[in-house]
């Protein structure tokens, strides 16, 4: 019976360390999860100058796969968010930023047929410059607010 209990103290040690090695939530850190918004920041960043590079697109060709390129990023990114466990303060505004993102691409993606049948290029730039803000570019926005309140972000862009 002793070896029994000797056993089991060992394997609830062993368990019990393990746990705690992993966080026992599996919940990153703040400071861990302020890193990795610091990397999907600048992702997010150089998407967001590929597009704008890409209104001075002077084919309608060239303009759809710019946007359908940021699209594609935007999803990326979102899925990256998504898979993040933030500490507990920051889930619902990580929630809301995966949604933004998500949100984005599929917006971008709904836009392209419409894009596509323009005459050209000039005309298309001059449609998306009247879009106005997007669902999924409010729900960023809010989410980006919250994570700035909440300290795990410095400046909302």
């Amino acid at each position: 019976m002793k070896k029994v209990s000797g056993f089991f103290a060992t394997a609830a040690l062993t368990l019990l360390l393990l746990v705690s090695a992993c966080g026992g939530s599996g919940r990153l850190s703040a400071s861990d999860y302020r890193a990795h918004l610091e990397t999907i920041a600048k992702e997010s960043d150089a998407a967001q100058h590929a597009v704008e590079k890409g209104f001075q697109s002077t084919s309608v060709p060239q303009l759809v796969t710019v946007l359908s390129l940021f699209g594609a990023a935007e999803k990326r990114i979102g899925d990256e968010v998504a898979a993040l466990k933030p500490p507990k303060d920051a889930e619902a505004a990580n929630t809301e930023l995966a949604t933004g993102q998500h949100d984005t691409a599929s917006e971008v993606q709904a836009l392209l047929p419409k894009v596509k049948k323009m005459p050209s290029a000039k005309a298309a730039i001059a449609y998306l410059s009247k879009t106005p803000t997007t669902k999924g570019g409010r729900e960023v926005d809010e989410a980006l607010a919250m994570l700035k309140k909440l300290g795990y972000i410095k400046k909302v862009s």
